[in-house]
C-alpha cells in the first residue's frame, strides 16, 4: 500500500472516529439533559446538578475522549462499529475490510465481558427527588 493511500485511509479512519465521538458523546449527554430537566422542575437542587455535571466531565466526557483522541484509533472505530455506534453500511467496504480484524475483535470482547458498570446506560441517575430548589415567592 502506497503511503499515500495509508494516509487517505487514516484520514478517512480518523473522520470517522469524529463521527462515532460525537454520537457517543450526544448519547452520553441525554444524562445531564435529564438532571437539567429535573432541575428545572425542581426536583434536584443546583448542587445535585452540579455534582452530575461534575461526574460527566470526570468519567464519559474524559473516556469517550481518550478513546477517539489516542493512538490507536482503528481499534476506536472498529469497536464502534462492532457496537452499532458506527454501522457497516455507512462505512467505504475498503475502510471496513481494513478494520475487519479489529470489529471482529471488538465483537469477541464484547460478547465474553458483562456491559461495563460506569456505562451511563448501565446506571441509574443519582439525583434524590424531591429536593429541589425553594418554591418561586
Amino acid at each position: 500500500m502506497s503511503n499515500d493511500t495509508q494516509k487517505a485511509r487514516r484520514q478517512i479512519v480518523q473522520e470517522f472516529a469524529a463521527l462515532a465521538y460525537e454520537r457517543e458523546l450526544a448519547r452520553e449527554l441525554d444524562t445531564v439533559e435529564v438532571g437539567f430537566s429535573r432541575w428545572r422542575r425542581n426536583e434536584v437542587s443546583a448542587h445535585e446538578l452540579s455534582e452530575l455535571i461534575h461526574a460527566f466531565h470526570d468519567g464519559a466526557a474524559r473516556r469517550l475522549y481518550s478513546v477517539y483522541h489516542g493512538e490507536v484509533i482503528e481499534m476506536a472505530v472498529g469497536s464502534a462499529i462492532a457496537r452499532g455506534v458506527l454501522t457497516e453500511e455507512e462505512v467505504p467496504s475498503e475502510i471496513l475490510e481494513a478494520l475487519r480484524s479489529q470489529v471482529d475483535f471488538a465483537r469477541e470482547m464484547g460478547s465474553e465481558e458483562e456491559p461495563s458498570p460506569e456505562a451511563p446506560s448501565n446506571k441509574p441517575l443519582k439525583l434524590s427527588v424531591g429536593r429541589g430548589r425553594p418554591p418561586a415567592a
